[in-house]
């Protein structure tokens, strides 16, 4: 560990900014995101570079969310949004990056390949700087559940990190029942989760090419599972690795609260839509929770601090 992180309780930002580019997964565009450091307290905001005439800062933020088909996104207050910022806010959620500035020119992320791993990997070599005020944390004090649509439900319990338990069901045999239970790390999202692809089934797609969505999906970004059978050339890149994208999206999802939260989420059918329903719920329910700094004693297992000295040259 180098002598600038021996602290692993402050808020941290970017080093050196970076871009990725690709195509939208639902709208087929070339997309660019440029990814920068920002101040302390800011959190993390997307700008629409292709936006001129309206206010073009998205705050990452629950209070911002609006519903989606098939992605998650925010809009600000001139209804200026910004599509499929699961997998960004998943890595930087993964990473321990609290403070980032996103700009993009267009209207979603790009998808890359579905996975997480290209922005991990760019967020490796942008390095992380730590800032000068702790950060904060969301304390789960008792259970919070919901019941949704087609027997989905999710719950959140109080735990000493966050932990997952998912479970997912669906009716192509290629995918079928899987289950994660998983402790989020830094260094175990990145061997376990972040090369997780998004995924579907070839039933689905004309269904959602019809809705005017998944124009830029190819195999090349998605998994796409045809009655038993894995149309990717090589398959998949571990055997539950649709369950385990499932808990990639539901970090991305779980960051919107703008801090790491300490409890247990527990889901059958699990998806955006869940999952967003449970953040609301539960920040409706101000007995539910304590946001708290994080200090020497109580500090979340991410951030680079947190990395093998073989994962990342971590700068002083």
């Amino acid at each position: 560990m180098s002598k600038g992180f021996k602290l692993n309780y402050l808020q941290s930002t970017i080093i050196e900014p970076f871009s990725l580019s690709g195509v939208g997964v639902h709208t087929g565009r070339a997309i660019t995101a440029r990814i920068e450091p920002s101040e302390t307290n800011s959190g993390i905001c997307f700008w629409r570079e292709d936006i001129h005439e309206q206010n073009n800062k998205i705050q990452a933020h629950i209070n911002n969310t609006v519903i989606a088909l098939l992605c998650t996104r925010i809009e600000n207050s001139d209804g200026v949004g910004i599509n499929t910022i699961e997998h960004f806010m998943s890595a930087l959620f993964a990473m321990g990056i609290d403070n980032a500035n996103i700009y993009v020119d267009g209207p979603e992320m790009p998808i890359l390949d579905g996975s997480s791993e290209l922005i991990v990997k760019a967020l490796l070599k942008a390095g992380q700087r730590q800032q000068k005020y702790p950060a904060s944390y969301l304390k789960i004090l008792k259970e919070v559940s919901i019941i949704s649509e087609n027997g989905a439900w999710a719950r959140i319990n109080p735990s000493s990190n966050l932990e997952l338990s998912l479970h997912i069901d669906f009716p192509d045999p290629g995918i079928g029942q899987q289950k994660i239970d998983y402790s989020v790390t830094t260094s175990s999202y990145i061997e376990t989760i972040s090369r997780a692809r998004t995924f579907c089934m070839l039933r689905d797609v004309e269904n959602m090419q019809h809705a005017g969505l998944a124009k830029g999906g190819t195999l090349e970004n998605a998994v796409v599972v045809d009655n038993g059978k894995i149309l990717n050339e090589g398959g998949l890149r571990m055997i539950d690795e649709c369950v385990r994208h499932k808990a990639l999206d539901c970090l991305g999802d779980l960051f919107l609260t703008g801090m790491p939260i300490f409890g247990k989420i527990e889901a059958f059918k699990p998806g955006h839509a869940l999952t967003l329903k449970l953040l609301h719920t539960l920040m409706a329910d101000k007995s539910a929770y304590v946001v708290k700094t994080i200090s020497e004693d109580v500090s979340p297992a991410r951030g680079f601090v947190n990395l093998p000295k073989s994962a990342a040259a971590i700068p002083a």
